[in-house]
């Protein structure tokens, strides 16, 4: 193992170096955005045309796979338009990246989420995260989500808190390997998550170095439930100690930002975490709502071709529709499940919303 000296490796503000870190987009895009809301009523996303926006989005792909992995745009005129104008834009901008990938949900198997597959309105909908199947006002700790990409658009923020953090997994890892080698190490091995598959857990390396780029995935929810399933690897000591560690040095080298009305973050999940503040909880202007979708770049790369691998993502080729929920469904994940899961997969679905749902103290 050696120190890697790649641009994802930032420390705190450095993001503010980047053109595409606080770029806000010109009169010119944000005209080209309010022409595709009217185009999307009367002629659907096929007549769409994006010019300047297409350049600077080609440019932003870039700076995600092979820059420093987060992208702050601002500017979109979300005050002036419905939800669900917005989620129509939102989605044809993503889709100008890359493949829009199925998210996760509680009322997956719903008709309502063939419309919804693909966007996630993130919103409090209850106080108390062990409502089961409701969204809550609950901080998260460092995490990655299971796509290439995780993309926020910010439409209203909250008064009080909601605020999120980014930290590079890469510069988490430089700084582990400095102070801990032998715990860096251990985290290059298979560590047990929670799993929607067979047996409700999987296993997957939570660092990992693949043709001179570095790939990550963790959520510590999701390996902490995994403690609490019959059969799965127990972690060692010093998988325990570097996964506390992640998080303390994240912190120490990571960023905090406030995202605002018209804000748009995009991280690679390959090379950054990120974290949120809990908020209150308001109604109207407040009423804190950000718009999440995952995508699979068409630049992304390559992954290791390994069991572990293939059965978190699907698939493992660059620039492939990957990742996102049920990876392995045969409806590629790029395309809405419409037909009724099979009686194995609705068992282990519900499996996995319960354990997900209840949380890590909740599950018998």
């Amino acid at each position: 193992m050696k120190l890697l000296n790649l641009p994802a490796a930032w420390k705190g503000n450095d993001l503010i170096s980047s053109p595409y870190w606080n770029y806000r987009f010109t009169p010119e895009e944000v005209a080209e955005i309010e022409a595709g809301i009217h185009t999307l009523k009367s002629s659907g996303p096929q007549a769409i045309k994006f010019n300047q926006l297409r350049k600077t989005l080609e440019a932003v792909s870039e700076e995600l796979e092979n820059g420093r992995g987060a992208v702050l745009l601002k500017g979109i005129p979300v005050h002036k338009y419905s939800e669900e104008e917005l989620a129509e834009v939102y989605l044809t901008l993503c889709k100008q990246m890359g493949s829009p990938v199925r998210e996760s949900n509680s009322d997956f198997d719903a008709p309502i989420r063939e419309k919804r597959q693909f966007i996630t309105y993130i919103r409090a909908e209850a106080a108390d995260s062990s409502q089961e199947g409701k969204q809550s006002n609950d901080a998260f700790k460092f995490h990655c989500d299971r796509c290439d990409v995780n993309s926020l658009l910010c439409v209203r923020q909250a008064r009080v808190g909601g605020e999120n953090r980014l930290a590079s997994a890469i510069t988490i890892y430089n700084e582990m390997l400095q102070s801990h080698p032998e715990i860096a190490q251990e985290l290059f091995k298979d560590i047990p998550f929670f799993f929607e598959g067979e047996n409700s857990w999987t296993s997957y390396p939570l660092w990992c170095i693949h043709k001179g780029k570095f790939t990550t995935q963790y959520s510590s929810a999701y390996v902490r439930l995994s403690q609490l399933v019959a059969g799965a690897p127990r972690l060692t000591e010093k998988q325990k100690q570097g996964l506390d560690l992640l998080e303390e040095i994240g912190l120490k080298v990571g960023m905090m930002l406030r995202l605002e009305p018209g804000d748009w973050l995009l991280t690679n999940n390959h090379v950054i975490y990120h974290a949120r503040s809990s908020w209150k909880i308001e109604s109207g202007e407040y009423d804190r709502l950000l718009l999440r979708l995952w995508y699979s770049p068409f630049n992304s790369r390559e992954l290791p071709d390994t069991h572990a691998f293939r059965t978190m993502w699907g698939s493992v080729e660059a620039g492939k529709p990957r990742g996102g929920f049920m990876p392995n469904h045969p409806t590629p994940p790029n395309q809405a499940i419409r037909e009724p899961l099979s009686e194995t997969e609705s068992y282990w679905l519900a499996q996995y919303m319960k354990g997900r749902w209840r949380g890590v103290d909740q599950i018998k």
